[in-house]
């Protein structure tokens, strides 16, 4: 059983870990030489390779050194960190099971309400436009009062949108009360991953960043299933259990360390990193390093939207915005949200099963992302992601572009055009998974230095929503113009996104958020 949370949760073995920290201790703080602190970790962070290179010892004397200092490194105990993250993750998994809500209930929705195509097209897209506003206030939020207390916030819009949903027999109240759910959610997408990479020790950062998505991947699949079997207004009411247990699980964790250095209560800042790094853990050179990079955070002036066209601002914000911009331009969520159109076009038969099928696929992908990200590094699973994603998308255009070319065809040649289709658009959810899926949101919680992240997260987390507004709404109009080209821009796109990650983002695998800040100065 061990060795299958070892697997889900990304952990390397013990022997590993020594290695590595002992490694870090001994060859490259005993030697004198500080990537970071000399403008050089900007080269060191864009090694796109499994290993940080050969660090290992020259020498037999040097050699029997390292295994002795070895024996005495005592490793974070990671437990209450991945307990805190599994609880923050609620918040995500609220937003997946409204992300997927209107896919099993269009039907009844619109018979149940005499609604018309139109209305039910706004109940739809509204909760983007909500979470464009969440996003806006998210990072003042969440930098004024805390991490903690903004998802506390986040969830009161929550639990009234689905609450109203329940209680509604109209249009309006029932957008209205998607906006809310949206506005929440918003405030949700920004907060969760900043909270869960500051609490991370840096070689577990990745594999517990990658919750997120997760969490949104089985909320979204939940909907699905179980919108199959129960009424859309018990739907509803099932959707708010997530922001409940989120509220009641909040009163057992710590707030961010980052936040409490930042807000200057170096009292609970200490209790709150020996929590979540365990007893036996020697936090005092993290917490030197957090304040160390906290007071020079705080004698900068406060900066607001306007400021971060700055220089010195400008490249993070290149690499966090520009990731969340190619995300949504890939087109999955308009591939989501319409799966079961587009099986139905492509001659798929039972496009409900396959849709449910693509969420399953999507969460075993995202557990087999996390269990990568902290051994091959963020560039490399983005590159291949992006890759496979930019594969499959083209595959599936030319699905379309067979079937246009023989409208009159044989059985034959339909089934193989369908199954074309259909494993085409599972290697694109496997591929969107395995890495443009989660890394997006866990480099925005890594690269921001610490007195713009509020705000710069904020800006990534709006554009990510308006991108993904923008998609889904001009997708159907795409594929009435034509369904081959509408897939084939998808690919270009993804092609595009492996050049981007080559040249602008950094490797940030195995380093503390300090030493990322500083690499970027």
């Amino acid at each position: 059983m061990s060795a299958f949370w070892a697997v889900v949760f990304g952990q390397r073995t013990l022997r590993e870990e020594v290695e590595t920290m002992a490694k870090d201790k001994l060859y490259s703080m005993e030697s004198g030489e500080n990537n970071f602190a000399d403008g050089g970790g900007s080269i060191d962070l864009k090694k796109p390779l499994l290993s940080e290179g050969s660090s290992k010892p020259k020498h037999s004397h040097d050699r029997r050194h390292f295994l002795r200092s070895r024996k005495d490194v005592v490793l974070p105990n990671p437990a209450h960190a991945i307990c805190s993250t599994l609880i923050v993750a609620l918040g995500p998994l609220s937003l997946g099971f409204a992300l997927g809500f209107t896919s099993p209930t269009q039907a009844a929705i619109i018979r149940d309400l005499n609604l018309t195509i139109a209305q039910f097209s706004t109940f739809g897209s509204i909760l983007s436009v909500g979470c464009m506003l969440g996003a806006i206030v998210s990072g003042r939020l969440a930098d004024y009062f805390g991490r903690k207390p903004a998802l506390s916030v986040a969830v009161i819009p929550v639990l009234a949108g689905w609450s109203l949903i329940v209680l509604c027999k109209a249009a309006t109240p029932l957008i209205i009360a998607r906006t809310l759910v949206g506005f929440g959610g918003g405030i949700i997408s920004f907060t969760v991953p900043m909270y869960i990479g500051e609490i991370s020790p840096k070689h577990l950062r990745g594999t517990l960043g990658t919750m997120n998505q997760l969490a949104i991947t089985i909320g979204v699949t939940l909907s699905y299933i179980v919108g199959m079997y129960f009424h859309w207004r018990t739907l509803a009411l099932l959707g708010g259990i997530p922001g409940v247990l989120l509220v009641v699980g909040l009163l057992f964790i710590p707030e961010s360390p980052r936040w409490l250095a930042k807000a200057d209560r170096k009292e609970e800042l200490q209790v709150c990193l020996q929590w979540l790094r365990g007893k036996e853990f020697n936090v005092s050179d993290e917490i030197q390093d957090i304040q160390a990079a906290t007071e020079a955070s705080n004698a900068l002036p406060s900066v607001k939207w306007s400021d971060l066209k700055q220089r010195k601002l400008i490249q993070t914000l290149i690499v966090g915005v520009g990731l969340m911009v190619l995300q949504q331009f890939s087109g999955i969520n308009a591939v989501m949200l319409y799966s079961s159109f587009i099986f139905t076009t492509a001659g798929v038969q039972n496009p409900g099963v396959a849709t449910v099928a693509l969420g399953i696929l999507q969460v075993v992908m995202t557990l087999a992302a996390a269990g990568l990200i902290d051994k091959a590094g963020r560039r490399l699973l983005l590159m291949v992601s992006a890759g496979g994603m930019a594969l499959s998308s083209f595959l599936v255009g030319f699905s379309f572009y067979l079937r246009a070319l023989q409208p009159e065809m044989s059985l034959e040649l339909a089934t193989f055009i369908g199954y074309l289709a259909l494993v085409s658009l599972l290697v694109y959810i496997a591929a969107f998974s395995l890495g443009v899926g989660a890394i997006p949101w866990i480099i925005m919680s890594e690269i921001f230095p610490a007195h713009v992240k509020g705000t710069a997260g904020s800006v990534a987390t709006l554009v990510n929503w308006f991108c993904s507004s923008a998609v889904t709404l001009i997708f159907n109009s795409m594929l009435l113009w034509s369904s081959t080209g509408s897939f084939w821009i998808f690919a270009a796109e993804c092609v595009g996104t492996m050049v981007f990650v080559a040249l602008y983002v950094p490797e940030t695998r195995g380093r503390t958020l300090e030493q990322i800040e500083a690499s970027f100065k």
